[in-house]
C-alpha cells in the first residue's frame, strides 16, 4: 500500500566550510525527533536523507543534490510512495501540526518566499544572465526549504539535475559572487521557464526569519500567556535568516521548552 513520505534532509557535510557554519550539526537530532513524532502520528513514512550521491558536499551542496537523489533513493529502497514532502533539517514541526499532505492536489506545493524582498531581488538579478535575461515574476518566488511532490514531478527534477551539471561551473561561480543561496533561485527560474504549476501552503506551515519578524516575542500587553508567537501560531518553525553558528543553541532552547508535548 502506498503511503506519503517525509524526505528529511539530514546529511552532515564534512567540508570545512559547512562545519564552520554548522558546527557538528547537533540541531539535526532535534529536528529529527520532532518529525519522527509527526510522521508516526500521521501514518507517514519518515525517510532520513543522510548520504548524498556526491561525495564532495562542499562543492556540490546538499541543497542541490537532494533534488537529484529524492526519487532515486526512494526507488532504490523499494518504497511505495504516494506524495513526497522534502523538508530541511533546520526545521521543527509543532506536535499538533495538521497533515499538510491533505492540502495538495497534484501540483508542486510550496511556500511563497517573500519575507526578504531585497535579498530576493538581488538573487533574481544575479542569476538573470544565466537564464538568458528571462523576465522573472518575483511574486511567484518560492522557498525550497519545503516542497511536496508526486510521481509526476520526477521529470522536472531530472531537468533540474541536467541543467545543474551542464552549467555547473557557471553556477558555482555565481554562488560565490551573488552570495544569495545555492539552489533556490535557479530552481525558481526553471519552475517559471518550464511553466510548472505551483500551489502555495498557508503561512503557518513555514515560519521563517523568526527574529526579523519578532516571532520570538509574546503579547506582553495582555500578560496572560507568555507563549512565543511562533509556537502559538506557527506549525513549522524554520531556524534560518540569522547567524547559523547560533542555530544549535537556539533550537535546543526551544526544544527543551516544548519536548514534553511530543511524549
Amino acid at each position: 500500500m502506498k503511503k506519503n513520505v517525509l524526505f528529511w534532509i539530514g546529511v552532515k557535510s564534512k567540508s570545512d566550510l559547512m562545519l564552520k557554519k554548522h558546527g557538528q550539526f547537533e540541531y539535526l537530532e532535534i529536528s529529527k525527533l520532532s518529525w519522527k513524532y509527526w510522521c508516526d502520528k500521521n501514518n507517514v513514512i519518515f525517510y532520513e536523507y543522510k548520504e548524498s550521491s556526491e561525495s564532495d558536499t562542499g562543492k556540490h551542496r546538499v541543497t542541490w543534490t537532494r533534488w537529484f537523489d529524492v526519487f532515486n533513493q526512494l526507488n532504490q529502497s523499494n518504497i511505495q510512495y504516494n506524495k513526497i514532502a522534502v523538508i530541511d533539517g533546520h526545521n521543527i514541526v509543532r506536535w499538533d501540526t495538521p497533515n499538510f499532505f491533505n492540502l495538495t492536489n497534484g501540483k508542486i506545493t510550496a511556500f511563497r518566499s517573500l519575507e526578504n524582498l531585497k535579498w530576493l531581488y538581488q538573487a533574481v538579478q544575479g542569476y538573470k544572465k544565466l537564464f538568458n535575461n528571462y523576465e522573472f515574476d518575483t511574486t511567484k518566488y518560492i522557498s525550497t526549504g519545503f516542497q511536496i511532490f508526486d510521481k509526476d514531478h520526477e521529470k522536472f527534477l531530472l531537468e533540474l539535475k541536467n541543467f545543474y551539471y551542464e552549467n555547473n561551473q557557471k553556477i558555482l561561480e555565481l554562488q560565490k559572487t551573488v552570495h544569495r543561496g545555492t539552489d533556490q533561485t535557479p530552481y525558481n527560474y526553471l519552475l517559471q521557464i518550464k511553466n510548472i504549476k505551483v500551489d502555495s501552503l498557508p503561512a503557518p506551515y513555514l515560519l521563517t526569519h523568526l527574529n526579523r519578524f519578532d516571532w520570538f516575542k509574546y503579547n506582553w500587553q495582555l500578560n496572560e500567556d507568555k507563549t512565543p508567537y511562533f509556537i502559538k501560531y506557527g506549525y513549522i518553525w524554520a531556524f534560518s535568516g540569522f547567524d547559523r553558528t547560533l542555530r544549535n543553541d537556539l533550537m535546543k532552547q526551544v526544544w527543551d521548552s516544548v519536548k514534553h508535548k511530543y511524549e
